[in-house]
């Protein structure tokens, strides 16, 4: 057969192993390991690129949601190094907050400082980029140093935060080690899903502002990798300051240029990638679901992700068949993971982005009515029914509560799903 009759019929294999393990009880592993297949495919047709999505979309619906049911089961495979990368992941983690390490409890406060640096850290860069005013305005050296000299705090702020965040970059590695190992044990695959970003460790030097932030945005909202690194980023933030301290007090002039073209490019990166939230912490949660919880909630997130690229063929039946039946395959076997307390903080998070503007990367998009269904339904289960912690319940139904929301009706409705007791909580007026 010529190239083109070979892409076809294997066009065609894949479509009908979709429907077949998506849409019936045919398990995916009767037809043997199709991971790398799949990811070839993926790679050669480019399937994350939104024109070949619009081109194809019946195909690169069957091919994602073959590929999430693929992912879901390498993930949890015998023999694999994931859990025991992704515990090694939080282990430094808490390293960072204990020097001896310590259990989730000292990962959950290294999180939470990772996450203050980062936010500590923008609070100062921002400040400075606005003592500038307008920055097409000449200047002389003079001039450029009377205004930092007013800045005095800012700066002194960064060099502060440096200090603190001593260690951070072992944490970068662990998760890089994590990132490399999940591409091994998928092939790849899951870098070739629509609607995921994917970001690299550096080891040369610290990597300018604009390249450590540099996500997409859809609407408003931030599209973050599932494996970040926040040395990487603290240390971009961190490089302005010594680089600021040097203008100051007049060191390395040859560097002075850069450093200001480093300053003023911040007002280039959009508002959201500066005003990231809790993104350790909800990188925390991510290990400790594949440390302990098969990669459940990760692989739940991938979905979404995905979701949001795919578009409706000519039969919007198509997509919601396959998608209900992708769903109801990655959530199976959800027994053996009730105890992951990652894996129900992941679904928490989820579920609140859907109703809370602005709040995280699942926010300000209609997903289907019903998938989110299907999901509200599971977490019932899974969160509710089996007991899980009442601590994360109660906080999930506050912030839902006191927030402000995209849709009553939804919010009413997670409310509901939340609700352990036999009757339903009230609904929000």
């Amino acid at each position: 057969m010529n190239e083109e009759a070979q892409r076809r019929r294997i066009h065609g294999c894949i479509e009908a192993a979709a429907s077949l393990v998506c849409c019936t009880d045919i398990p995916l592993a009767r037809f043997g390991e199709v991971g790398e297949v799949l990811s070839e495919v993926g790679h050669t047709e480019m399937i994350n690129d939104l024109s070949t999505i619009r081109s194809n979309p019946s195909f690169a619906i069957r091919w994602t949601c073959l590929s999430l049911v693929a992912i879901r089961e390498m993930v949890m495979a015998e023999g694999n190094r994931v859990p025991e990368l992704a515990g090694f992941a939080v282990s430094g983690i808490a390293r960072f907050q204990l020097v001896f390490g310590a259990p989730d409890g000292g990962a959950l406060h290294g999180a939470q400082r990772v996450d203050n640096c980062l936010k500590a850290a923008w609070e100062h860069v921002e400040y400075l980029y606005q003592a500038f005013g307008t920055w097409d305005q000449p200047r002389t050296e003079e001039d450029i140093r009377a205004i930092l000299g007013e800045c005095e705090y800012q700066i002194s702020g960064l060099e502060r935060i440096t200090n603190e965040a001593n260690g951070i970059n072992e944490v970068d590695w662990r998760i890089s080690f994590l990132q490399y190992t999940m591409d091994e044990a998928t092939h790849k695959l899951t870098r070739r899903l629509p609607g995921l970003v994917f970001t690299e460790l550096k080891t040369s030097g610290p990597v300018p502002i604009r390249e450590a932030f540099d996500f997409p945005l859809v609407g408003n909202t931030p599209i973050t990798p599932q494996f970040m690194f926040p040395g990487q980023q603290l240390h971009g933030l961190f490089a302005l300051g010594r680089g600021l301290r040097d203008i100051v007090e007049g060191r390395n002039s040859e560097e002075h240029k850069e450093t200001l073209e480093s300053l003023e490019s911040i007002g280039k990166i959009p508002l959201p990638l500066r005003r990231l939230n809790h993104l350790m912490k909800r990188q925390l949660w991510r290990l400790q679901d594949l440390r302990d919880g098969g990669g459940f909630g990760f692989t739940m997130e991938l979905f979404f992700l995905a979701l949001r690229q795919l578009p409706s063929p000519s039969s919007s039946e198509l997509k919601r068949v396959v998608c209900i039946g992708t769903f109801e395959d990655i959530t199976s076997g959800w027994g053996n993971i009730r105890d992951s307390s990652g894996t129900q903080r992941v679904l928490l998070n989820l579920i609140c982005d859907l109703v809370i503007p602005h709040r995280g990367v699942f926010s300000d998009f209609p997903y289907p009515e019903y998938i989110v269904d299907k999901l509200l339904e599971f977490v019932r289960t899974i969160v509710v029914g089996t007991g899980g912690s009442q601590t994360d319940i109660i906080e999930a139904v506050e912030e839902l509560r006191d927030g402000p929301c995209i849709d009553k009706g939804l919010q009413n409705r997670v409310l509901n799903a939340l609700d352990s007791s036999p009757n339903p909580a009230p609904n929000v007026q």
